[in-house]
């Protein structure tokens, strides 16, 4: 049983970096971790650009909804408009 252990060690190892072993590096962990890296890089980089877009000299975007907000009066409702403008 004390080669057992070896040997399921040495067959992850080879598992797990056995293309870059055989000369195929893309399959390798290495490259792997670089696409994790990369992936990683993209998303900051989108979540940069959303937050420059949302810097104080931007004004919001206006988004059309069919209801009201709990700041809005529709003044046409409460007969109110020339009071209100």
């Amino acid at each position: 049983m004390k080669g057992y252990r070896l040997w399921v060690i040495a067959g992850l190892a080879f598992f797990t970096n056995g293309t870059s072993l055989l000369g195929i590096g893309q399959g390798s962990v290495g490259a792997l971790a670089r696409a994790i890296e990369v992936n990683h890089s993209i998303a900051h980089n989108i979540e940069r650009a959303n937050t420059l877009g949302l810097m104080a000299g931007n004004p919001p975007v206006k988004v059309a909804v069919d209801f009201l907000g709990p700041f809005e009066v529709d003044c046409s409702a409460l007969g109110m408009c020339q009071v209100l403008a």
